[in-house]
C-alpha cells in the first residue's frame, strides 16, 4: 500500500513538472515574438531615419545650388500669381498654365477667382469660395 502512495506521489509530481514546464516554454514563445516584432520595428525605424537623413541632404544640396538662396515666399506667390494672371489674359486655358507652373488646375482656377472673380470665371464651372 506504501509503495502505492509513493507511485501515484511520484505521478503527481511529475505531472506538476510538466505542466510547469509546459508554461515556460509558451512564455517563452511569447519572448520570441515580441523579440521578432522589436526586430521589426527597429530595421524600420532605420529606414525611416535613412530615408530622412538622405531628404535633407538632398534638400540642402539643392538650397546650396541656388546661386541667390532661397527667395522670399510671399515673392514666389506674388510671381507666380502674377504668371497665372498673365496667362489667363493672353487667352491661355487653364490646363495649360496649370501644367506652365506645375500646380494643379484647381490652384490655378483658384488663382484667377481670387484675382477678379468676374472676368476669368468659365462657364458651367464658377462656384464660390465659402469657409
Amino acid at each position: 500500500m506504501v509503495m502505492l502512495y509513493a507511485i501515484a506521489v511520484l505521478a503527481l509530481i511529475v505531472a506538476f513538472e510538466t505542466w510547469c514546464l509546459w508554461r515556460v516554454l509558451d512564455r517563452l514563445s511569447v519572448v520570441a515574438r515580441v523579440e521578432d516584432r522589436l526586430l521589426t520595428l527597429t530595421h524600420t525605424i532605420a529606414l525611416l531615419t535613412d530615408t530622412t537623413e538622405t531628404c535633407f541632404q538632398a534638400i540642402a544640396g539643392q538650397l546650396d545650388q541656388r546661386p541667390g538662396g532661397v527667395p522670399h515666399e510671399g515673392a514666389v506667390r506674388g510671381m507666380r500669381q502674377r504668371r497665372v494672371v498673365g496667362a489667363a489674359r493672353r487667352g491661355r486655358s487653364v490646363a495649360d498654365i496649370a501644367t506652365q507652373e506645375d500646380v494643379a488646375e484647381s490652384e490655378v482656377r483658384l488663382r484667377l477667382h481670387l484675382a477678379d472673380p468676374d472676368t476669368y470665371a468659365e462657364r458651367g464651372q464658377h462656384g464660390s469660395v465659402r469657409s
